[in-house]
Parts: C-alpha cells; sequence; structure tokens
C-alpha cells in the first residue's frame, strides 16, 4: 500500500494512502492540516488516476514543488518529494516499481539519485558487524542524511569532530577514526529506525548492540568485537567528559549532535556489569514527538475538552499512566497551547527533557535540597500564571498543587496510577483530603503508547468469536481486523510508528459530591455511565477496527484483566 511521509520542523507523520484523495492546507478539514504561512488554505491534493497516484495543485499563490520544480499536476512515483511551504511530503509506494521510459528514476540508487539527496558511502570492503548496522540504516524509508553530516558535541558545547559531508575523509589516525566512524553509524541507526535508546552490552567474548524501537527491543548486532565496544565507550566518555580514571562506578552524562541546522540531545548511562561496562544512549530527539495538542490524535470531544481546560486561567489538569506512557509529552503539548508571551509559566522537571521556549524551566536537584514540593512553593512567590509540576510523588506536592489550582493558577502534572478513577484514589492514599481532590480536580487523563500497523506489510485476519465478544459495538460489522508480518520497513517487527490512546475523565458535580463521601470504584463508574466517557481499552479496540493496530496490541497495553 502507498503511503505519504510528512515530514515538518517538528514533527514526521505517516498517512496511507487507500483510494480517498488526500489534501494539504491550513484548514482543519484537509487531510494534511499545517499552520504555515507557505500554505494556501488549499493547497494541493494527492489523488488517485488510472494510471496511479499523482500531486494536483489547487491554485495555491506559493505553488507546489516536486523534486524541486513547480508543478500544477504530475504523476508519483516511489520516492519522490513535495516541498510545500515548510513540509516536506515523501511518496513511497513498496511495491515494485514498472520500468518507465523517459523519466528520472525517483528512488535513489548509489549511482544515481536526485539533487539534494544524501547517499552513504559503502566501502567496498566491511566487516560483518558493520555490515549488520547498514544493513538496518539502509532499510529505513528516509535518508534525509549519513553519518558524515553528523557532528559531535560534547557536555560542554564544543564541537569534538564536525560533519565532513559525504564522500570527505577524516585526517585523524586510523584507530580513532574507526571508533568515530561507528560510533556515528550507531547514532544514524538510530536516526533512521527511530529508535528512542542505544544498548551496547558486553558479553563474554563479544558485545551486542541492540535499539529500542517503538518500545520494543530490536538486535542490530550480534557479535561486536569487544576492541571496538571499548573504543566507543572511550568516544562517549569523552563527549561526556568522564573522569577517566573511573572505571568501576556508575556514571551518568550527556551530549549532543548537530545534523543538517537541528540539534538532537542524548542522555549517557554507564554501569558496571559482570564482563564490562554496560552502555545505554537515551536519544531525546524533538522529531519523533507530537509538539502541539491536535498532533496527539485524540478524539474530537476529548481534544475539544483538553483544549477548554488549557484556555482557563485557573484548574488541574493530571495525566496517568506508567513510565515511558507519554505523559510528559502531552502535557508539554497542553503547554504549547498556551500563549507563553502574555502568561507566565514555569515547570519543574525531573530532569528538563526538552526545551519550551517562552518558559521557565527549573531542574530538580536531590543533592542541594531542591525537590519537587520545595521548590513548587518557592515559585508560587515567582508570580507564575502556569505551573507544570513533572511529578506528584508525595502529599506536600499534592497539596501545594492543589492549593495553587485553587487560588488562581492552572496547574498541569503527573501521578503514577493505572487509570483515570485509579488516579483518584492514588491522591487519596497519598493522604491528600478528599475535599482537595474534589475541588481542584478538573480533568484526568489516562494514556498508553501502543504501536501502528505497518502500512505495508499488515494483513487481513478473521476475528475470533472471544475478540468479537470483547469489542462489542467497537468491532461495527467490520469483517476484517487486522495484524502484523514483517518486512525490511519496520525492522520485521510488523509496527511502525506508536501512538497514544487516551481516557479523558472530567470532573463535574456529581463525581465531586462521590469523592467526597469515601468514594468506591463502582460509584465512580456509574456516574461516568451517565456523561460521556471511553475507556483506554475502549479507544484501542475502535483502532483495531479502524485497521490501525492489531487486537493483541491493545490487550497488551490496555487489558482490563492486567
Amino acid at each position: 500500500m502507498p503511503f505519504l511521509e510528512v515530514k515538518s520542523p517538528r514533527w514526521t507523520r505517516r498517512i496511507d494512502l487507500i483510494s480517498d484523495p488526500v489534501s494539504v492546507g491550513r484548514l482543519p478539514e484537509n487531510g494534511i492540516q499545517f499552520n504555515d504561512d507557505g500554505l494556501s488554505r488549499q493547497h494541493c491534493v494527492f489523488e488517485r488516476t488510472p494510471e496511479g497516484w499523482q500531486i494536483r495543485d489547487l491554485g495555491s499563490r506559493n505553488g507546489t514543488k516536486l523534486n524541486g520544480s513547480k508543478v500544477t499536476a504530475a504523476a508519483l512515483a516511489s520516492g519522490d518529494i513535495v516541498r510545500i511551504g515548510t513540509l516536506e511530503i515523501r511518496f513511497v509506494d513498496p511495491e515494485p516499481a514498472k520500468p518507465e521510459a523517459a523519466r528520472t528514476p525517483a528512488a535513489p540508487s548509489r549511482a544515481t539519485a536526485r539533487p539534494g539527496a544524501t547517499i552513504d558511502a559503502t566501502p567496498a570492503t566491511q566487516s560483518p558487524y558493520e555490515a549488520a548496522i547498514r544493513q538496518v540504516c539502509d532499510g529505513a524509508i528516509s535518508k534525509p542524511f549519513g553519518e558524515s553530516d553528523i557532528a559531535l558535541v560534547d557536555a560542554r558545547g564544543a564541537v569534538m569532530h564536525a560533519a565532513t559531508g559525504a564522500g570527505e575523509s577524516n585526517d585523524e589516525d586510523e584507530a580513532p577514526a574507526e571508533s568515530i566512524h561507528i560510533f556515528r553509524m550507531l547514532l544514524l541507526t538510530c536516526f533512521r529506525s527511530r529508535a528512542s535508546d542505544l544498548h551496547i552490552e558486553p558479553r563474554t567474548d563479544k558485545a551486542v548492540v541492540r535499539i529500542r524501537v517503538d518500545g520494543t527491543m530490536v538486535t542490530v548486532v550480534e557479535d561486536l568485537p569487544l576492541q571496538v565496544f571499548r573504543r566507543v565507550i572511550g568516544v562517549t566518555r569523552v563527549l561526556c567528559h568522564f573522569d577517566q580514571s573511573v572505571k568501576s562506578e556508575v556514571l551518568d552524562g550527556h551530549f549532543n549532535v548537530t545534523v543538517k541546522g537541528r540539534r538532537v540531545d542524548y542522555r549517557v548511562s554507564l554501569t558496571p556489569a559482570v564482563h564490562g561496562n554496560k552502555l545505554v544512549i537515551r536519544v531525546l530527539d524533538p522529531a519523533n514527538a507530537p509538539s502541539r495538542l491536535h498532533e496527539l490524535g485524540m478524539l474530537p470531544w476529548m481534544y475539544e475538552k483538553l483544549r477548554t481546560v488549557c484556555n482557563r486561567d485557573a484548574g488541574l489538569m493530571l495525566a496517568c499512566g506508567p513510565t515511558g506512557s507519554g505523559k510528559t509529552t502531552s502535557l508539554y503539548s497542553c503547554l504549547r497551547e498556551i500563549d507563553l508571551e502574555q502568561r507566565n509559566a514555569i515547570t519543574i522537571e525531573d530532569p528538563v527533557e526538552y526545551q519550551i521556549e517562552g518558559a521557565t524551566q527549573i531542574p530538580i536537584d536531590a543533592k542541594q535540597g531542591h525537590t519537587f514540593g520545595g521548590l513548587l512553593r518557592s515559585i508560587l512567590r515567582q508570580d507564575p500564571d502556569v505551573i507544570l509540576v513533572g511529578e506528584i510523588r508525595d502529599v506536600e506536592t499534592a497539596n501545594v498543587a492543589m492549593q495553587a489550582a485553587m487560588t488562581g493558577h492552572l496547574v498541569f502534572s503527573t501521578v503514577h496510577a493505572r487509570d483515570t478513577i485509579g488516579s483518584i484514589f492514588r491522591l487519596l492514599d497519598l493522604g491528600v483530603e478528599s475535599y482537595l481532590v474534589a475541588n481542584a480536580l478538573d480533568i484526568v487523563v489516562a494514556q498508553r503508547l501502543v504501536r501502528i500497523l505497518c502500512g505495508t506489510c499488515r494483513r487481513p485476519v478473521k476475528p475470533t468469536p472471544q475478540q468479537q465478544m470483547r469489542m462489542g459495538k467497537s468491532l461495527g460489522g467490520m469483517p476484517d481486523i487486522y495484524a502484523p508480518s514483517g518486512c525490511q520497513y519496520c525492522l520485521d517487527t510488523g509496527f511502525y510508528g506508536r501512538r497514544a490512546i487516551f481516557e479523558v475523565l472530567e470532573f463535574n458535580d456529581a463525581l465531586r459530591d462521590v469523592v467526597l463521601k469515601k468514594p468506591t470504584m463502582q460509584q465512580i463508574r456509574e456516574v461516568l455511565a451517565t456523561g460521556l466517557f471511553t475507556s483506554l481499552q475502549g479507544y484501542g479496540f475502535q483502532m483495531v477496527a479502524s485497521g490501525i493496530t492489531s487486537y493483541e496490541e491493545i490487550e497488551r497495553v490496555a487489558s482490563s484483566d492486567a
């Protein structure tokens, strides 16, 4: 199935092309909606013709460019790039391309490529571990840059190894040059596979390289030589300014890279293990995360409720879920809905992972006595309008946050709870008075991240009677659901990318009355049944019925029996 790979300066999105046309423009009703001065309200449309798919301009004021040239209407081949303002849209058709006469090849190859495309220079001979790394890199759909475009910047902001550009060589000694080359290839692998973490684990006589893609560990290299592993550790130590004399202690650090004008930060953890130090690098790439509220993919009524809360002068919004479920990303998206030029926003985080322009961001430092509760009390003297507290861990933080919400501040925070109802009992269990919970809370959002089926290799399957019974009305009479298969584009996992499923609980007078009287879960569910409420599992089953994810994936992350 062909699809579009849409990239903006802030996010990347994939849109499957089935049969309906996909329009692009600033208006919300467009299939690809983006606020950019370079776009008209209805700019262009991707549509099917008897010969295949084509791009057609809709009389836009700035025009539509296909592979660098303005077009009115033109047929599309796999790999073609359409540029509209700051949007880059790549058309991908996994089916074998039919030979066409008198047409420039759309997909880049080792011999020829479109102007501006980046091609990795593959040496004539390469080691097995290098070949394994390059195989993952070459299997990626998007290849906007190569390893030579990556500049390594140390923890103090100094450029240690500048980007050399494709085809240029490095004048360093052979051993350091090889270690930098492998290190850059590993970072490039993370870029192209959308990995969130890089793990390098020493074993008895070798090291294993794994990456976390869409929440799942994927093995890249099983037999990295230990001498190469030690060189990579050495590069990391230099970038993070670790004490070279310390060999058997847990070390935490950071560095960053710049590539094609954008910066990506990395957090490093080096931990002693049985066979040596294990290296874990967390990738903090803002391009892989949504940045605005409408990009989270919520149901329309959920989006409207959250947007309403973001526009209030006071109140408390909680996001709940396990570690790594995207709670902070959702709160950042809410924060960006607020005009930070007219309102004073302060965040307290542990640690500060992404920079938000216009907000004052304060990191937690336990060594100096800077805790969530202590900092929250102090920043109330900084005249804040909006406060983001990274996590409510204790009764002090909870009480101060709720009192702030009741005295004219808009407060965002997170709590570790299984679902929205569980978050209420979590606060009560911390020791917060029930009247504070009932009066301060405005809305609670629970979420999980589920993997999205790869549009290239997903396969239809018949739902079993048990699945039909569990999904109920969500199935909507659909004869088939979809299951993962596996191909080179998705690293043989069957999934490509992740999306959040949500559960939104809005406080009303009936719910407040229940919370004030030592509630039970059944009493809260009875109140919610009288209004608009969709559980995490119900939200997920709607995605299964739409062919977005698999039934097993929803059972894994949002099973009511878990």
